[in-house]
């Protein structure tokens, strides 16, 4: 009777967890232990297909600068943009998505896009910003790094 109770106990444990844990994701309460907590500069840096299509879906801002956590890609916390971080994280996935969705690279951010791509040798990126590269020289000495 005794092996019965070792077996049986955890088991039944379990699938009561289980069912506690569908009621309440069915009430929205564990919001904050799944993706739904990801800002889309963070979907951009762990290169989240799925949270930075339906963060966009919800209106996000490709172009809005954005806490990146601490512990995702890096050790401390930062801002930037989505693009920056996927740029940085050297995880180009949701790239087209997000400029698709109006992510902007013009004058004001290439050069800091090209020089993070370059740092983290990201050939992903270069080759993407290879086609939109200005006429004028790059000198990366002068941009702040983004890693």
């Amino acid at each position: 009777m005794v092996p019965i109770r070792a077996v049986a106990l955890p088991a039944a444990a379990w699938v009561l967890f289980c069912m506690v844990w569908l009621l309440l994701a069915a009430l929205g309460v564990p919001a904050r232990v799944d993706g739904r907590s990801m800002n889309l500069t963070e979907a951009a840096a762990v290169s989240s297909h799925a949270d930075a299509a339906r963060l966009l879906g919800e209106g996000a801002d490709p172009n809005a600068r954005a806490r990146l956590r601490a512990g995702l890609v890096k050790n401390v916390e930062t801002v930037m943009t989505p693009l920056e971080a996927a740029t940085g994280a050297i995880r180009t996935g949701p790239l087209k998505m997000l400029v698709d969705h109006g992510a902007t690279i013009d004058q004001a951010n290439y050069i800091v896009l090209w020089c993070a791509a370059t740092s983290r040798n990201n050939q992903d990126m270069l080759r993407f910003l290879e086609s939109r590269r200005p006429a004028a020289p790059i000198d990366c000495r002068t941009v702040p790094a983004l890693w």
